[in-house]
Protein backbone atom coordinates (compact mmCIF):
# COMPACT_ATOMS: atom_id res chain seq x y z
CA UNK A 1 0.00 0.00 0.00
CA UNK A 2 1.18 3.50 -0.83
CA UNK A 3 1.42 5.74 2.24
CA UNK A 4 -0.53 8.99 2.46
CA UNK A 5 -0.16 12.03 4.72
CA UNK A 6 -3.22 14.29 5.25
CA UNK A 7 -2.54 17.92 6.19
CA UNK A 8 -5.51 20.12 7.14
CA UNK A 9 -6.22 22.26 10.20
CA UNK A 10 -9.91 21.23 10.11
CA UNK A 11 -10.14 17.87 11.88
CA UNK A 12 -13.64 17.30 10.46
CA UNK A 13 -12.17 17.42 6.95
CA UNK A 14 -9.43 15.00 7.98
CA UNK A 15 -11.93 12.70 9.65
CA UNK A 16 -14.19 12.72 6.60
CA UNK A 17 -11.31 12.00 4.24
CA UNK A 18 -10.04 9.08 6.32
CA UNK A 19 -13.29 7.12 6.09
CA UNK A 20 -13.63 7.30 2.28
CA UNK A 21 -13.27 3.84 0.66
CA UNK A 22 -11.43 5.29 -2.37
CA UNK A 23 -8.07 5.19 -0.55
CA UNK A 24 -7.88 1.44 -0.15
CA UNK A 25 -9.49 0.79 -3.54
CA UNK A 26 -6.73 2.80 -5.21
CA UNK A 27 -3.99 1.16 -3.14
CA UNK A 28 -3.37 3.90 -0.55
CA UNK A 29 -3.43 3.95 3.24
CA UNK A 30 -3.52 6.94 5.60
CA UNK A 31 -0.19 6.77 7.41
CA UNK A 32 -0.73 10.00 9.38
CA UNK A 33 -2.90 13.11 9.55
CA UNK A 34 -1.75 16.46 10.96
CA UNK A 35 -2.98 20.02 11.44
CA UNK A 36 -0.36 22.14 9.70
CA UNK A 37 2.85 22.23 7.70
CA UNK A 38 5.17 22.10 10.70
CA UNK A 39 3.61 18.87 11.95
CA UNK A 40 3.74 17.50 8.40
CA UNK A 41 7.49 18.07 8.12
CA UNK A 42 8.06 16.17 11.36
CA UNK A 43 6.07 13.21 10.03
CA UNK A 44 8.10 13.27 6.81
CA UNK A 45 11.29 12.94 8.87
CA UNK A 46 9.97 9.73 10.44
CA UNK A 47 7.90 8.07 7.70
CA UNK A 48 8.50 7.57 3.99
CA UNK A 49 5.38 9.09 2.39
CA UNK A 50 4.26 8.48 -1.21
CA UNK A 51 1.35 10.96 -1.36
CA UNK A 52 0.65 14.22 0.47
CA UNK A 53 -2.85 15.72 0.45
CA UNK A 54 -2.68 19.23 1.90
CA UNK A 55 -4.90 22.22 2.49
CA UNK A 56 -3.54 25.62 1.43
CA UNK A 57 -4.57 27.94 4.25
CA UNK A 58 -3.44 26.71 7.69
CA UNK A 59 -1.95 28.27 10.84
CA UNK A 60 1.77 28.16 11.70
CA UNK A 61 2.83 26.89 8.25
CA UNK A 62 0.47 26.96 5.27
CA UNK A 63 0.36 24.60 2.32
CA UNK A 64 2.38 26.89 0.06
CA UNK A 65 5.34 27.01 2.45
CA UNK A 66 5.03 23.27 3.08
CA UNK A 67 5.26 22.49 -0.66
CA UNK A 68 8.21 24.87 -1.02
CA UNK A 69 10.13 23.14 1.79
CA UNK A 70 9.31 19.64 0.52
CA UNK A 71 10.41 20.35 -3.04
CA UNK A 72 13.77 21.67 -1.85
CA UNK A 73 14.60 18.17 -0.61
CA UNK A 74 12.24 15.82 -2.43
CA UNK A 75 11.23 16.03 -6.06
CA UNK A 76 9.31 12.75 -6.10
CA UNK A 77 6.59 12.78 -3.42
CA UNK A 78 3.21 13.24 -5.13
CA UNK A 79 1.28 16.26 -3.79
CA UNK A 80 -2.46 16.95 -4.09
CA UNK A 81 -3.72 20.36 -2.98
CA UNK A 82 -7.16 20.91 -1.41
CA UNK A 83 -8.63 24.30 -2.24
CA UNK A 84 -11.73 26.47 -2.19
CA UNK A 85 -12.96 28.57 -5.11
CA UNK A 86 -11.44 31.74 -3.65
CA UNK A 87 -8.01 30.07 -3.27
CA UNK A 88 -7.31 30.00 -7.01
CA UNK A 89 -4.30 32.33 -6.86
CA UNK A 90 -2.83 30.14 -4.13
CA UNK A 91 -3.52 27.04 -6.23
CA UNK A 92 -1.55 28.52 -9.14
CA UNK A 93 1.32 29.28 -6.76
CA UNK A 94 1.16 25.72 -5.36
CA UNK A 95 1.25 24.17 -8.84
CA UNK A 96 4.14 26.42 -9.78
CA UNK A 97 6.08 25.24 -6.72
CA UNK A 98 5.59 21.60 -7.65
CA UNK A 99 2.13 20.36 -6.57
CA UNK A 100 0.90 17.61 -8.92
CA UNK A 101 -2.89 17.99 -8.68
CA UNK A 102 -5.62 19.94 -6.91
CA UNK A 103 -9.15 19.10 -5.76
CA UNK A 104 -11.91 21.56 -4.84
CA UNK A 105 -13.14 20.99 -1.29
CA UNK A 106 -16.80 21.47 -2.20
CA UNK A 107 -16.45 18.56 -4.67
CA UNK A 108 -14.58 16.30 -2.27
CA UNK A 109 -16.54 13.06 -2.43
CA UNK A 110 -15.59 9.42 -2.83
CA UNK A 111 -16.49 9.27 -6.54
CA UNK A 112 -14.51 12.45 -7.35
CA UNK A 113 -11.50 11.48 -5.24
CA UNK A 114 -11.22 7.95 -6.68
CA UNK A 115 -10.05 8.87 -10.23
CA UNK A 116 -7.58 11.40 -8.81
CA UNK A 117 -6.08 8.70 -6.58
CA UNK A 118 -5.85 6.13 -9.37
CA UNK A 119 -4.07 8.69 -11.53
CA UNK A 120 -1.71 9.48 -8.64
CA UNK A 121 -1.00 5.78 -8.11
CA UNK A 122 -0.17 5.28 -11.79
CA UNK A 123 2.31 8.16 -11.76
CA UNK A 124 3.86 7.13 -8.44
CA UNK A 125 4.35 3.51 -9.59
CA UNK A 126 5.81 4.68 -12.90
CA UNK A 127 8.19 6.94 -11.04
CA UNK A 128 9.24 4.16 -8.67
CA UNK A 129 9.86 1.84 -11.61
CA UNK A 130 12.13 4.42 -13.23
CA UNK A 131 14.09 4.80 -10.01
CA UNK A 132 14.52 1.03 -9.75
CA UNK A 133 15.59 0.72 -13.37
CA UNK A 134 18.14 3.51 -13.12
CA UNK A 135 19.59 2.68 -9.73
CA UNK A 136 19.28 -1.11 -9.74
CA UNK A 137 17.28 -1.21 -6.47
CA UNK A 138 20.00 -1.51 -3.86
CA UNK A 139 17.56 -3.04 -1.40
CA UNK A 140 16.77 -6.19 -3.37
CA UNK A 141 19.23 -8.41 -1.51
CA UNK A 142 16.26 -10.54 -0.47
CA UNK A 143 15.42 -11.43 -4.08
CA UNK A 144 17.25 -13.75 -6.40
CA UNK A 145 17.42 -10.91 -8.87
CA UNK A 146 16.01 -7.44 -9.33
CA UNK A 147 14.18 -8.44 -12.51
CA UNK A 148 12.38 -11.17 -10.55
CA UNK A 149 11.01 -8.51 -8.25
CA UNK A 150 9.84 -6.49 -11.25
CA UNK A 151 7.98 -9.53 -12.58
CA UNK A 152 6.03 -10.04 -9.37
CA UNK A 153 5.48 -6.31 -8.99
CA UNK A 154 3.91 -6.15 -12.46
CA UNK A 155 1.90 -9.33 -12.01
CA UNK A 156 0.49 -8.30 -8.63
CA UNK A 157 -0.25 -4.67 -9.49
CA UNK A 158 -1.87 -5.43 -12.83
CA UNK A 159 0.55 -2.99 -14.42
CA UNK A 160 1.00 -5.14 -17.54
CA UNK A 161 -1.12 -7.25 -19.87
CA UNK A 162 -1.13 -11.06 -19.87
CA UNK A 163 1.22 -11.29 -22.86
CA UNK A 164 3.71 -8.79 -21.44
CA UNK A 165 3.68 -10.51 -18.05
CA UNK A 166 4.30 -13.92 -19.61
CA UNK A 167 7.17 -12.58 -21.72
CA UNK A 168 8.72 -10.99 -18.65
CA UNK A 169 8.41 -14.27 -16.72
CA UNK A 170 10.24 -16.15 -19.46
CA UNK A 171 12.91 -13.48 -19.82
CA UNK A 172 13.55 -13.47 -16.08
CA UNK A 173 13.81 -17.25 -16.09
CA UNK A 174 11.07 -18.07 -13.58
CA UNK A 175 10.22 -21.74 -14.31
CA UNK A 176 6.66 -21.62 -12.96
CA UNK A 177 3.67 -20.47 -15.04
CA UNK A 178 1.35 -19.94 -12.02
CA UNK A 179 -1.71 -20.63 -14.21
CA UNK A 180 -2.96 -22.63 -11.24
CA UNK A 181 -1.63 -21.22 -8.01
CA UNK A 182 -2.15 -20.16 -4.41
CA UNK A 183 -0.45 -17.62 -2.18
CA UNK A 184 0.43 -17.61 1.51
CA UNK A 185 1.21 -14.12 2.84
CA UNK A 186 3.42 -14.00 5.94
CA UNK A 187 3.51 -10.69 7.81
CA UNK A 188 5.36 -9.74 10.98
CA UNK A 189 2.71 -8.49 13.41
CA UNK A 190 2.94 -4.73 13.67
CA UNK A 191 4.59 -4.34 10.26
CA UNK A 192 4.30 -0.69 9.27
CA UNK A 193 4.33 0.60 12.84
CA UNK A 194 8.07 1.35 13.04
CA UNK A 195 9.08 1.66 9.42
CA UNK A 196 12.67 2.59 10.07
CA UNK A 197 13.42 -0.85 11.52
CA UNK A 198 12.80 -2.59 8.18
CA UNK A 199 15.68 -0.69 6.60
CA UNK A 200 18.16 -1.67 9.28
CA UNK A 201 21.03 -3.79 7.93
CA UNK A 202 20.63 -6.33 10.70
CA UNK A 203 16.94 -6.77 9.84
CA UNK A 204 17.78 -7.17 6.15
CA UNK A 205 20.22 -9.93 7.00
CA UNK A 206 17.57 -11.61 9.15
CA UNK A 207 15.04 -11.45 6.31
CA UNK A 208 17.56 -12.94 3.88
CA UNK A 209 18.20 -15.86 6.23
CA UNK A 210 14.47 -16.19 6.97
CA UNK A 211 13.69 -16.55 3.27
CA UNK A 212 16.41 -19.12 2.69
CA UNK A 213 15.49 -21.18 5.76
CA UNK A 214 11.77 -21.07 4.89
CA UNK A 215 12.58 -22.27 1.37
CA UNK A 216 14.50 -25.21 2.80
CA UNK A 217 11.71 -26.01 5.27
CA UNK A 218 9.04 -26.04 2.54
CA UNK A 219 11.18 -28.20 0.27
CA UNK A 220 11.71 -30.69 3.10
CA UNK A 221 8.05 -30.73 4.15
CA UNK A 222 6.87 -31.47 0.61
CA UNK A 223 9.43 -34.24 0.08
CA UNK A 224 10.72 -32.69 -3.12
CA UNK A 225 14.11 -31.86 -4.53
CA UNK A 226 12.97 -28.25 -4.74
CA UNK A 227 10.00 -26.16 -3.58
CA UNK A 228 7.60 -25.66 -6.50
CA UNK A 229 7.13 -21.96 -6.13
CA UNK A 230 8.79 -18.69 -5.22
CA UNK A 231 9.28 -16.92 -1.90
CA UNK A 232 9.47 -13.16 -2.33
CA UNK A 233 10.07 -10.41 0.22
CA UNK A 234 7.80 -7.46 -0.58
CA UNK A 235 9.14 -5.09 2.07
CA UNK A 236 7.81 -3.86 5.43
CA UNK A 237 8.10 -7.29 7.08
CA UNK A 238 5.96 -9.02 4.44
CA UNK A 239 6.81 -12.27 2.63
CA UNK A 240 4.76 -14.11 0.03
CA UNK A 241 4.95 -17.80 -0.83
CA UNK A 242 3.75 -18.15 -4.42
CA UNK A 243 2.80 -21.82 -4.83
CA UNK A 244 2.67 -23.12 -8.41
CA UNK A 245 -0.02 -25.78 -8.90
CA UNK A 246 -0.09 -25.78 -12.70
CA UNK A 247 0.93 -29.42 -12.98
CA UNK A 248 -1.94 -30.60 -10.79
CA UNK A 249 -5.36 -31.49 -12.24
CA UNK A 250 -7.59 -32.26 -9.28
CA UNK A 251 -8.90 -29.42 -7.11
CA UNK A 252 -8.70 -31.65 -4.03
CA UNK A 253 -4.98 -32.27 -4.61
CA UNK A 254 -4.29 -28.56 -5.18
CA UNK A 255 -6.21 -27.68 -2.02
CA UNK A 256 -4.27 -30.28 -0.03
CA UNK A 257 -0.94 -28.87 -1.24
CA UNK A 258 -2.02 -25.36 -0.26
CA UNK A 259 -2.99 -26.51 3.26
CA UNK A 260 0.29 -28.41 3.57
CA UNK A 261 2.30 -25.35 2.52
CA UNK A 262 0.40 -22.98 4.84
CA UNK A 263 0.76 -25.40 7.76
CA UNK A 264 4.49 -25.77 7.12
CA UNK A 265 4.85 -21.98 7.05
CA UNK A 266 3.03 -21.73 10.39
CA UNK A 267 5.20 -24.37 12.09
CA UNK A 268 8.31 -22.65 10.75
CA UNK A 269 7.23 -19.16 11.88
CA UNK A 270 6.28 -20.10 15.42
CA UNK A 271 9.92 -20.85 16.18
CA UNK A 272 11.04 -17.41 15.00
CA UNK A 273 11.84 -14.48 17.35
CA UNK A 274 8.94 -12.45 15.91
CA UNK A 275 5.18 -13.02 15.86
CA UNK A 276 3.74 -13.58 12.40
CA UNK A 277 0.25 -13.49 10.87
CA UNK A 278 -0.49 -15.88 8.00
CA UNK A 279 -3.14 -15.39 5.33
CA UNK A 280 -3.80 -18.01 2.64
CA UNK A 281 -5.73 -17.66 -0.62
CA UNK A 282 -7.95 -20.25 -2.23
CA UNK A 283 -6.69 -22.14 -5.29
CA UNK A 284 -6.91 -19.73 -8.25
CA UNK A 285 -6.97 -20.66 -11.93
CA UNK A 286 -6.23 -18.86 -15.18
CA UNK A 287 -4.12 -16.01 -16.53
CA UNK A 288 -4.95 -13.66 -13.63
CA UNK A 289 -4.51 -16.36 -10.99
CA UNK A 290 -1.34 -14.92 -9.45
CA UNK A 291 -2.80 -11.49 -8.78
CA UNK A 292 -6.14 -12.93 -7.63
CA UNK A 293 -4.46 -15.31 -5.18
CA UNK A 294 -2.27 -12.54 -3.77
CA UNK A 295 -5.27 -10.26 -3.22
CA UNK A 296 -7.16 -13.09 -1.53
CA UNK A 297 -4.28 -13.78 0.85
CA UNK A 298 -4.16 -10.10 1.83
CA UNK A 299 -7.94 -10.09 2.27
CA UNK A 300 -7.67 -13.14 4.51
CA UNK A 301 -5.17 -11.31 6.74
CA UNK A 302 -7.70 -8.52 7.33
CA UNK A 303 -10.08 -11.03 8.90
CA UNK A 304 -7.52 -11.41 11.68
CA UNK A 305 -8.99 -8.27 13.25
CA UNK A 306 -11.98 -10.39 14.27
CA UNK A 307 -10.70 -13.97 14.32
CA UNK A 308 -8.22 -15.85 16.51
CA UNK A 309 -6.84 -18.46 14.11
CA UNK A 310 -3.35 -19.75 13.46
CA UNK A 311 -3.84 -19.54 9.69
CA UNK A 312 -6.43 -17.26 8.11
CA UNK A 313 -7.88 -18.82 4.96
CA UNK A 314 -9.71 -16.72 2.40
CA UNK A 315 -13.49 -17.08 2.56
CA UNK A 316 -15.50 -15.43 -0.21
CA UNK A 317 -18.54 -15.38 2.10
CA UNK A 318 -16.68 -13.46 4.82
CA UNK A 319 -15.32 -10.42 3.02
CA UNK A 320 -14.15 -7.41 5.00
CA UNK A 321 -16.30 -4.31 4.49
CA UNK A 322 -14.60 -1.17 3.21
CA UNK A 323 -17.48 1.06 4.34
CA UNK A 324 -17.85 2.56 7.80
CA UNK A 325 -21.32 1.53 9.07
CA UNK A 326 -23.93 4.28 9.26
CA UNK A 327 -24.38 3.59 12.98
CA UNK A 328 -20.69 4.41 13.51
CA UNK A 329 -20.98 7.61 11.47
CA UNK A 330 -24.07 8.60 13.44
CA UNK A 331 -22.27 8.14 16.76
CA UNK A 332 -19.48 10.45 15.59
CA UNK A 333 -22.09 13.09 14.74
CA UNK A 334 -23.78 12.72 18.13
CA UNK A 335 -20.75 12.01 20.33
CA UNK A 336 -20.62 15.35 22.11
CA UNK A 337 -24.37 15.62 22.73
CA UNK A 338 -24.47 12.05 24.04
CA UNK A 339 -21.72 12.80 26.53
CA UNK A 340 -23.15 16.20 27.44
CA UNK A 341 -26.73 15.10 28.05
CA UNK A 342 -26.95 11.32 27.83
CA UNK A 343 -24.29 10.55 30.37
CA UNK A 344 -21.60 7.90 30.60
CA UNK A 345 -23.92 4.87 30.54
CA UNK A 346 -25.74 6.02 27.40
CA UNK A 347 -22.48 6.74 25.63
CA UNK A 348 -20.91 3.39 26.57
CA UNK A 349 -24.01 1.57 25.38
CA UNK A 350 -23.87 3.40 22.04
CA UNK A 351 -20.17 2.53 21.61
CA UNK A 352 -20.77 -1.15 22.37
CA UNK A 353 -23.63 -1.24 19.87
CA UNK A 354 -21.32 0.17 17.19
CA UNK A 355 -18.65 -2.44 17.99
CA UNK A 356 -21.26 -5.18 17.54
CA UNK A 357 -22.07 -3.75 14.11
CA UNK A 358 -18.36 -3.69 13.26
CA UNK A 359 -18.20 -7.40 14.08
CA UNK A 360 -21.39 -8.26 12.19
CA UNK A 361 -20.34 -6.37 9.06
CA UNK A 362 -16.64 -7.21 9.48
CA UNK A 363 -15.62 -3.60 8.98
CA UNK A 364 -11.98 -3.20 7.92
CA UNK A 365 -9.74 -2.85 10.97
CA UNK A 366 -8.16 0.36 9.67
CA UNK A 367 -11.58 2.00 9.44
CA UNK A 368 -12.39 0.91 13.00
CA UNK A 369 -9.14 2.39 14.31
CA UNK A 370 -9.76 5.63 12.39
CA UNK A 371 -13.28 5.77 13.86
CA UNK A 372 -11.86 5.34 17.36
CA UNK A 373 -9.26 8.03 16.75
CA UNK A 374 -11.90 10.47 15.46
CA UNK A 375 -14.09 9.69 18.48
CA UNK A 376 -11.29 10.66 20.85
CA UNK A 377 -10.64 13.87 18.90
CA UNK A 378 -14.32 14.80 19.15
CA UNK A 379 -14.22 14.23 22.89
CA UNK A 380 -11.11 16.37 23.21
CA UNK A 381 -8.95 13.53 24.46
CA UNK A 382 -5.25 12.97 23.85
CA UNK A 383 -4.77 10.31 21.18
CA UNK A 384 -3.79 6.85 22.33
CA UNK A 385 -1.01 5.00 20.56
CA UNK A 386 -3.09 3.13 17.98
CA UNK A 387 -0.28 1.03 16.55
CA UNK A 388 -0.88 -1.98 18.84
CA UNK A 389 -4.60 -2.14 17.89
CA UNK A 390 -4.77 -5.25 15.72
CA UNK A 391 -7.89 -6.88 17.18
CA UNK A 392 -11.43 -5.75 17.96
CA UNK A 393 -10.73 -6.72 21.57
CA UNK A 394 -8.09 -3.97 21.69
CA UNK A 395 -10.78 -1.46 20.67
CA UNK A 396 -12.92 -2.50 23.65
CA UNK A 397 -9.91 -2.00 25.92
CA UNK A 398 -9.28 1.53 24.61
CA UNK A 399 -12.97 2.40 25.00
CA UNK A 400 -12.89 1.20 28.61
CA UNK A 401 -9.80 3.31 29.26
CA UNK A 402 -11.47 6.29 27.60
CA UNK A 403 -14.54 5.92 29.81
CA UNK A 404 -12.40 5.69 32.94
CA UNK A 405 -10.63 8.92 31.97
CA UNK A 406 -13.98 10.57 31.24
CA UNK A 407 -15.27 9.58 34.69
CA UNK A 408 -12.17 10.95 36.43
CA UNK A 409 -12.35 14.23 34.52
CA UNK A 410 -16.09 14.63 35.06
CA UNK A 411 -15.63 14.19 38.79
CA UNK A 412 -12.73 16.64 38.86
CA UNK A 413 -14.22 19.31 36.62
CA UNK A 414 -17.98 19.47 37.17
CA UNK A 415 -19.58 19.60 40.62
CA UNK A 416 -22.50 17.27 41.23
CA UNK A 417 -25.19 19.97 41.42
CA UNK A 418 -24.81 22.88 39.02
CA UNK A 419 -26.94 24.78 36.54
CA UNK A 420 -27.32 22.85 33.25
CA UNK A 421 -25.83 25.75 31.27
CA UNK A 422 -22.68 25.59 33.42
CA UNK A 423 -22.43 21.83 32.96
CA UNK A 424 -22.65 22.12 29.16
CA UNK A 425 -20.21 25.05 29.04
CA UNK A 426 -17.74 23.23 31.30
CA UNK A 427 -17.95 20.13 29.11
CA UNK A 428 -17.45 22.33 26.06
CA UNK A 429 -14.30 23.83 27.60
CA UNK A 430 -12.96 20.43 28.58
CA UNK A 431 -13.41 19.02 25.09
CA UNK A 432 -12.34 22.05 23.07
CA UNK A 433 -9.59 23.56 25.24
CA UNK A 434 -7.08 22.98 22.41
CA UNK A 435 -9.09 25.15 20.00
CA UNK A 436 -9.46 28.93 19.75
CA UNK A 437 -12.51 29.25 22.00
CA UNK A 438 -13.71 31.69 24.63
CA UNK A 439 -16.77 32.79 26.57
CA UNK A 440 -18.91 33.53 23.49
CA UNK A 441 -18.37 30.07 21.97
CA UNK A 442 -19.15 28.36 25.28
CA UNK A 443 -22.29 30.47 25.72
CA UNK A 444 -23.45 29.49 22.24
CA UNK A 445 -22.91 25.82 23.05
CA UNK A 446 -24.87 26.21 26.31
CA UNK A 447 -27.69 28.15 24.63
CA UNK A 448 -27.39 31.26 26.82
CA UNK A 449 -25.89 34.71 26.35
CA UNK A 450 -22.27 35.35 27.31
CA UNK A 451 -23.00 37.79 30.15
CA UNK A 452 -25.40 35.39 31.83
CA UNK A 453 -22.96 32.48 31.54
CA UNK A 454 -20.17 34.59 33.03
CA UNK A 455 -22.44 35.50 35.94
CA UNK A 456 -23.41 31.85 36.51
CA UNK A 457 -19.78 30.72 36.58
CA UNK A 458 -18.79 33.39 39.07
CA UNK A 459 -21.73 32.54 41.33
CA UNK A 460 -21.65 28.72 41.25
CA UNK A 461 -18.06 27.78 40.39
CA UNK A 462 -16.33 30.69 42.09
CA UNK A 463 -14.25 31.72 39.06
CA UNK A 464 -15.08 33.24 35.69
CA UNK A 465 -15.26 31.12 32.57
CA UNK A 466 -11.91 32.42 31.25
CA UNK A 467 -10.16 31.31 34.44
CA UNK A 468 -11.93 27.96 34.26
CA UNK A 469 -10.79 27.47 30.65
CA UNK A 470 -7.24 28.46 31.55
CA UNK A 471 -7.21 25.87 34.35
CA UNK A 472 -8.26 23.23 31.82
CA UNK A 473 -5.47 24.19 29.46
CA UNK A 474 -2.81 24.22 32.16
CA UNK A 475 -4.05 20.87 33.49
CA UNK A 476 -3.78 19.28 30.05
CA UNK A 477 -0.37 20.90 29.50
CA UNK A 478 0.88 19.24 32.70
CA UNK A 479 -0.22 15.84 31.38
CA UNK A 480 1.49 16.36 28.04
CA UNK A 481 4.71 17.53 29.67
CA UNK A 482 4.84 14.43 31.86
CA UNK A 483 3.47 11.74 29.53
CA UNK A 484 4.90 12.77 26.14
CA UNK A 485 8.14 13.93 24.61
CA UNK A 486 6.51 16.85 22.81
CA UNK A 487 8.45 20.09 22.62
CA UNK A 488 7.26 23.07 24.70
CA UNK A 489 5.99 24.73 21.52
CA UNK A 490 4.03 21.61 20.58
CA UNK A 491 2.50 21.41 24.06
CA UNK A 492 1.50 25.07 23.77
CA UNK A 493 -0.25 24.52 20.44
CA UNK A 494 -2.01 21.36 21.62
CA UNK A 495 -3.44 23.18 24.64
CA UNK A 496 -4.77 26.23 22.82
CA UNK A 497 -1.85 28.66 23.16
CA UNK A 498 -0.64 30.18 19.90
CA UNK A 499 2.27 32.03 21.49
CA UNK A 500 4.91 29.80 23.10
CA UNK A 501 6.35 32.61 25.23
CA UNK A 502 2.89 33.54 26.52
CA UNK A 503 2.28 29.87 27.33
CA UNK A 504 5.54 29.58 29.31
CA UNK A 505 4.83 32.80 31.19
CA UNK A 506 1.25 31.77 32.01
CA UNK A 507 2.27 28.24 33.00
CA UNK A 508 4.86 29.56 35.45
CA UNK A 509 2.36 32.04 36.89
CA UNK A 510 -0.16 29.23 37.48
CA UNK A 511 2.23 26.55 38.76
CA UNK A 512 5.26 28.42 40.04
CA UNK A 513 7.50 26.50 37.60
CA UNK A 514 8.45 26.93 33.98
CA UNK A 515 7.28 24.12 31.64
CA UNK A 516 10.87 22.86 31.34
CA UNK A 517 11.39 22.80 35.11
CA UNK A 518 8.00 21.14 35.65
CA UNK A 519 8.94 18.33 33.24
CA UNK A 520 12.38 17.89 34.83
CA UNK A 521 10.88 17.62 38.32
CA UNK A 522 8.32 15.08 37.11
CA UNK A 523 11.05 12.95 35.52
CA UNK A 524 13.07 12.96 38.74
CA UNK A 525 10.07 11.78 40.71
Amino acid sequence: MLKTLLVDDDYLVRSYLKILPAWEEAGFEIAADVRDGEEALKVLEEIEIDLIVTDITMPLMDGIELIRKIRRKDKNTYIIVLSCHDDFEYVKEAMKLGADEYVLKNMLEDNTLRPVLFQAKEKICHQQKEIIETSGDQRSVLLNDNSEFLFFNKALSGGAGDKETEELRQNVGIPFSFHNCAVVSIVIEGAGEHEEQWFDLEMEQYFQKFRNRLYEALTKSQGMADFSGEIVYLGMGTFCCFLDLSEECKNSVMRQRLIQTATSCFHFCRNEPYSFSLGASSVCLGAKALRQAYQQSREALKAGFYEEKQILYYDSEQKVSKELPEKARKLLRQAESLMYKGGKETFISACLDVCKVFEEERTAGKLVVQWLQTLEELLGRDKHDYRPIRKLQHVYEVLNQLMEEESEDNHAVIPAQVNEAIRVAAEFARRHYHEHIGLSEAAEAAGVNASYLSYLFSQEIGVGFSAFLLNQRISQAKKLLVKTGLSIKEVAVKTGFNDCQYFSKTFKKQTGLSPVRYRQNAQKN
